[in-house]
């Protein structure tokens, strides 16, 4: 007796209809996990470099105070008092597309030289255009810390 041992065209379409679906719901959840991760990664990478600024002051390199000036799709490390633009001492970060930096104390803080105080207190937000936010608050000592 002869017998069929293949899928039958239905079958096969059947189980290219249900891969598509599955394929179809996982593209949203990756989507906002890649959002999630990198509000995450520039969140850390904005606190690290305050952290840095504030390292550098306190240890007076090139007898100087460091700070970090803020713009919607970058924030960069500077030296000195106030921020210029033309300085080859900044070291610019581009922040992704996603996302955007704002801070309630305007575009810079500066860290004073051996204490490490900043010069302006407050909170630094990174935001993405899907409405998810993170939070970095700055008090008078000094202290920086990811909300």
């Amino acid at each position: 007796m002869y017998t069929n041992k293949g899928f039958t065209f239905v079958e096969v379409l059947l189980v290219i209809a249900i891969l598509g679906v599955l394929v179809g719901l996982a593209i949203p959840f990756y989507q906002s996990f890649q959002v999630s991760s990198q509000l995450d990664n520039t969140t850390q990478e904005v606190a690290q470099t305050l952290r840095r600024a504030q390292a550098r002051s306190m240890a007076s390199e090139y007898f100087s105070p460091f700070g970090l000036h803020f713009e919607s799709q970058k924030f960069v490390l500077f030296r000195g008092d106030t921020y210029i633009e033309s300085d080859p001492f900044n070291e610019p970060v581009e922040v992704p597309g996603i996302l955007s930096v704002s801070s309630v104390f305007g575009p810079d803080i500066v860290f004073s030289r051996v204490e490490g105080r900043p010069d302006v207190t407050g909170s630094i937000t990174i935001s993405t255009t899907y409405g998810k936010s993170r939070t970095i608050n700055i008090n008078e000592l000094g202290v920086i810390n990811v909300l």
